[in-house]
Parts: C-alpha cells; sequence; structure tokens
C-alpha cells in the first residue's frame, strides 16, 4: 500500500534525474589552452624543414584511417630485421613518454605488450616498426587518452613516445 503512494514520487525522481546521466562531458573549455598548446606541436611537425625534408613521416594506418601518427627513426644504421609485430604479438620494448611541455609522464626499462592492448597510436606505432629499432613516436589525442586523460596525463594530450622495440615473441 505505502509503495503504491511512493511509486509515482519515485518514478519522477527517477525521471528528474535522468538527464543528468547523459550529460556531455566535453570538457574542451576546461583544457583549451592546453589543446591549443597540443594542435601546435603537432602542427609544427607536420612542416618540412629547411633542407625540404620532414623531421617526422606521418603515418596513417590503413586499418583506420580517422587518424595519423608521426615517426622518427633514429637508427644508427639501416635495420637489417624484416621482423615486425602483429596487433596479437608479445612485444618487448622500452620506452618513455613525455608531454608536449617536456613533462616525462611514464617510463619503463622493460615493458611487455600485446599492440592490441594498448593505446591506438601506440599500436600503429609498433605495428610499423622491426626488431631492434628507435623510434620517436608523436601521438595526437585523438589516438592516445582522447579527451578524458588518464591518471597524470591531462585531457587532450599529445603522447610522445621514445620507443624500443629489443624483441617479439608469439609472432602467430
Amino acid at each position: 500500500m505505502v509503495f503504491k503512494r511512493l511509486f509515482p514520487i519515485l518514478t519522477i525522481l527517477a525521471l528528474l534525474s535522468l538527464p543528468s546521466c547523459f550529460k556531455d562531458n566535453d570538457n574542451s573549455s576546461d583544457y583549451s589552452a592546453w589543446r591549443q598548446l597540443n594542435q601546435n606541436y603537432i602542427d609544427s611537425i607536420d612542416v618540412a624543414m629547411e633542407n625540404g625534408e620532414y623531421a617526422f613521416t606521418r603515418f596513417t594506418p590503413l586499418w583506420d584511417n580517422s587518424f595519423s601518427i608521426w615517426l622518427r627513426w633514429h637508427n644508427e644504421e639501416e635495420n637489417p630485421s624484416f621482423v615486425t609485430p602483429l596487433s596479437t604479438s608479445t612485444c618487448h620494448v622500452k620506452y618513455t613518454l613525455t608531454s608536449v611541455a617536456g613533462d616525462t609522464l611514464d617510463s619503463s626499462a622493460a615493458f611487455t605488450c600485446v599492440p592490441n592492448q594498448l593505446v591506438t597510436g601506440f599500436m600503429a606505432a609498433l605495428q610499423n616498426m622491426r626488431v631492434n629499432d628507435t623510434v620517436t613516436a608523436v601521438i595526437p589525442y585523438t589516438a592516445g587518452y582522447g579527451t578524458y586523460g588518464y591518471g597524470n596525463i591531462l585531457p587532450y594530450t599529445t603522447l610522445i613516445f621514445g620507443i624500443r622495440l629489443d624483441s617479439i615473441s608469439n609472432l602467430f
């Protein structure tokens, strides 16, 4: 009997609180200056140097053309390896993650990972590397942690990874 009287009131309260579940979590105005700084960095690396060459190579993966990353190889000599990881390979890498402001956000001297379990941009970078390659990978927020960020990584952060692919196991 009490439930029949409370049911309409509880229903109205539930319906009034429902729009808050669908609130747009766009925090772009909170991070507009940071977002612009990150976009300016991307724009600056996509410009040719004085000799007409690019310091970074722009790469758009065939499997998802909604984003691009920029790669710069640091190999001292031509890499004779032809082995590249698949999305399901187990990779052994070293990396350092920095922001466009130069802050070190994370690093690992021994990191074992499977590319398809990482942020999309890191996976794309790894799949373009061969064993013993060392690259700097610039990953825009759209292929990184997006508009929400993660831990100490702010929303709209361009990720700058220094990556070395040491070895690959589980090629198939």
